[in-house]
């Protein structure tokens, strides 16, 4: 069914042993205690012990503290969202988004801004709306029941509704080279228009169990709107890439966060089953090697403190999950999920350090780059990963080369003669 078992956790916190759940083994605090504001501490030599029979829930979190809101992220990204969330009860009241309606479309269409809001080319964009373009990492049973809680939710939220035309818009100006321009101002209207409504309704609302679903499913789409106008972009080099992957860090990160503070009412929601998917993948332990180079460079590097170093392996830990899926046939069908989470699950720490223009930190980013590149197939992505890749390549120059060594002989051998 929808629930997963668990894989026993032999060196896990005191805390969740005691409890019967599954432990990240996180140190010094596992993501299920900081979550929930417990005690979390760990034998002085782990012990094996059975936990749950599989298929048990874990229990439900409480909301993140203001002390754990200044902690330093474990590698997870649950917790590397909650760090960057404040203090908060539930119901929690909803965040305003920043204000995206500036942005100015690629091509500029004979568009009327005037239709009603409700007409045939919207039935056009909802009739094209295939949730499994935009939500690949979910196997057919989670995504058949995410897709029916999508539209559910949508007709008693109208901007929910709008992301989802403004996210089909979005797709079709990638399939539809001559209508590009048209559905490239389309999605932009719309994405406006829903982002206005959430501002002026959701944002000012509770968060409760009636509302919860839809907003989580709003952040969702929105989130990987906002990165495929990311990834769509051709800048001249990386530092005009940079500060709008800076930006798009901190909204994506915004929006999740939201998320975090309704952990509670999630749990108890439709979309749990979701949720607790998303969860297990978040405990993924890295398995492969591919990053080892990456961690060679971020443990013999002079240039970084404690902090950022620990920052960095966090990043990379999450990068190594992603290229196991990719590379290693994950049968928890979570092969792209890394491809929409890396970038808004760092650690906040690692984001100063790429804001700083850290070698270290952009060399990392351009492993995620091959990440792009191996998941070239979806519309989301396309070529971006390549483009990225030589960006930053050149951004760094050839002393960093031998750090970018796999994923450039990658790129090389799929690059045609």
């Amino acid at each position: 069914m929808l629930r997963r078992s668990h894989k026993k956790s032999r060196a896990g916190c005191l805390e969740c042993k005691r409890r019967h759940v599954k432990c990240d083994e996180q140190r010094p605090r596992c993501i299920i205690c900081t979550l929930s504001e417990r005690e979390c501490s760990y034998p002085q030599q782990s012990a094996s012990s059975p936990l749950s029979p599989a298929g048990s829930t874990p229990s439900t979190p409480g909301p993140v503290t203001a002390q754990e809101a200044t902690a330093d992220p474990p590698s997870s990204f649950i917790a590397a969202i909650a760090t960057s969330n404040e203090t908060s009860a539930s119901p929690v009241a909803g965040v305003p988004l920043p204000d995206i309606s500036g942005r100015e479309p690629t091509l500029t269409p004979n568009t009327n801004r005037n239709n009603p809001e409700v007409n045939m080319a919207h039935m056009e964009l909802l009739v094209r709306f295939e949730f499994e373009e935009h939500a690949p990492e979910l196997n057919v049973e989670l995504r058949d029941f995410a897709s029916e809680l999508l539209f559910k939710c949508s007709l008693e939220a109208p901007y929910l509704m709008h992301q989802i035309l403004a996210v089909s818009a979005r797709r079709q100006a990638a399939l539809q080279s001559e209508r590009t321009g048209y559905f490239l101002e389309t999605a932009i209207h719309l994405q406006t228009k829903a982002v206005s409504i959430y501002n002026e309704t959701a944002a000012k609302a509770q968060i409760d169990q009636t509302n919860c679903s839809a907003l989580l499913l709003f952040c969702s789409l929105l989130g990987r709107h906002l990165l495929a106008d990311l990834l769509a972009r051709r800048d001249a080099n990386f530092g005009e890439f940079l500060p709008r992957f800076l930006e798009l860090l901190s909204i994506s990160r915004g929006l999740m966060a939201m998320s975090v503070s309704a952990w509670d009412l999630l749990l108890q929601s439709d979309i749990k089953h979701l949720v607790l998917w998303a969860l297990e993948i978040s405990q993924s332990t890295p398995r492969g090697h591919h990053c080892d180079e990456l961690q060679r460079l971020v443990a013999e590097s002079t240039n970084l403190d404690a902090p950022s170093k620990e920052a960095c392996v966090a990043a990379i830990a999450s990068l190594q999950v992603g290229f196991d899926s990719i590379l290693g046939g994950d049968a928890r069908n979570q092969r792209y999920l890394m491809v929409f989470m890396w970038a808004p699950v760092v650690p906040q720490k690692f984001t100063d350090l790429l804001s700083q223009q850290r070698p270290e930190a952009i060399a990392i980013m351009g492993h995620w780059a091959l990440l792009l590149h191996y998941t070239r197939s979806l519309w989301h992505v396309a070529d971006s990963g390549s483009y990225l890749l030589k960006r930053i390549s050149e951004y760094l120059g050839p002393s960093w080369a031998p750090w970018l060594s796999w994923p450039l002989s990658v790129l090389a051998a799929d690059t045609p003669n």
